[in-house]
């Protein structure tokens, strides 16, 4: 059996682990994402791949046969680059990893987009295991997605595709980042959500005294995504508000999905899922409401099953994924 090491680059850290081909997480290290743009995160990179291999050295871990990296932004898969990266590292764009770090490493290296590598991951080792057709939605700082049809991952033209937050589920609705309106990611990210908490707290401030209207006065900053969820699970009636309008737009979303990509089943995962069956099974129930019945009612609606390490699963998968000379003709495909 082989060994790979997976990276998943995020916008407050740097996790990497040592990963077995079953699946299993040999050794793990993780390193806060510099604030300071590319030079810094390549650097904090080499060093954490650094300290992988020398780990890996000391365990007798062989043969370790590549190094997977996933994370945010637009991925052109074929040539391993980041076209556009996310606003949370700053000058992560048009970043060549694949040869960058090439140069410095003798192992095959493969980059993708961190909710590919999710869906990489749940599909090879977790909920969707034996499922050739997936969607995967990822809910955290934003909204990101991954879909694989007919076994293999959905790319488009270069590697952009299934940009799943950016979908509308409200024509009227608010102005997103990305320069669309009423998008999937302004209602049910965990910043959207707290911004959204924010906005119904300042209305209610003088209106209203319930604990969240009381921690909101005393300290903005306090109003989280999970703070939200808190709240919601005690009754307070503006939480209630937002995770309602929350579970909506999920609902909506999925069906939208649903009926794009027909799927045998739907992970959600990201940090906002985290233990969050409560908030699958009342997305669940929506759903269930909505759309063409023959194509929704089928569906699995499923958490996650490796939450946080998904990533590192995923990104580590590419290596093993990719190595054999059917999915290298794949690859050959994409070019």
């Amino acid at each position: 059996m082989e060994y790979s090491i997976g990276i998943d680059i995020g916008g407050t850290k740097i996790a990497g682990a040592i990963v077995h081909q079953e699946g299993r997480i040999v050794t793990r290290k993780t390193v806060p994402t510099p604030e300071k743009g590319r030079h810094a995160v390549l650097q904090s990179l080499r060093l954490l791949l650094d300290a992988l291999l020398e780990e890996a050295a000391r365990l007798g871990v062989n043969p370790l046969v590549g190094i997977g990296i996933g994370t945010a932004g637009q991925i052109d898969f074929a040539r391993g680059r980041v076209l556009s990266g996310t606003t949370n590292i700053p000058d992560w764009n048009d970043v060549p990893l694949r040869d960058i770090l090439s140069e410095s490493y003798d192992l095959p290296v493969w980059v993708d987009n961190d909710v590919n590598v999710m869906a990489l991951a749940e599909r090879s080792l977790g909920a969707a295991k034996g499922h050739d057709d997936v969607v995967c939605l990822a809910l955290g700082t934003g909204v990101g997605g991954g879909v694989i049809s007919g076994g293999h991952l959905v790319r488009g033209a270069w590697g952009g595709a299934c940009e799943l937050g950016h979908i509308t589920v409200d024509m009227n609705g608010p102005d997103c980042s990305c320069g669309f309106r009423g998008c999937l990611e302004a209602y049910a990210s965990g910043v959207a959500i707290a911004r959204r908490m924010k906005h119904q707290l300042a209305l209610a401030v003088g209106d209203a005294d319930t604990p969240a209207v009381r921690a909101y006065h005393k300290d903005p900053d306090c109003v989280t995504s999970r703070a939200v969820f808190q709240w919601f699970k005690e009754g307070d009636p503006l939480a209630t508000a937002v995770i309602s309008e929350t579970v909506q737009a999920l609902a909506f979303g999925v069906v939208t999905l649903i009926h794009t990509f027909n799927p045998t089943i739907v992970v959600l995962g990201g940090g906002v899922m985290e233990d969050g069956e409560w908030l699958r099974a009342l997305v669940e129930r929506q759903v269930r409401t909505l759309g063409v019945r023959s194509l929704v009612d089928p569906v699995q609606i499923v958490l996650s099953t490796h939450g946080a390490d998904a990533g590192v699963l995923g990104a580590a998968y590419q290596c093993f994924t990719y190595g054999t000379p059917q999915a290298s003709q794949t690859l050959r495909e994409y070019r």
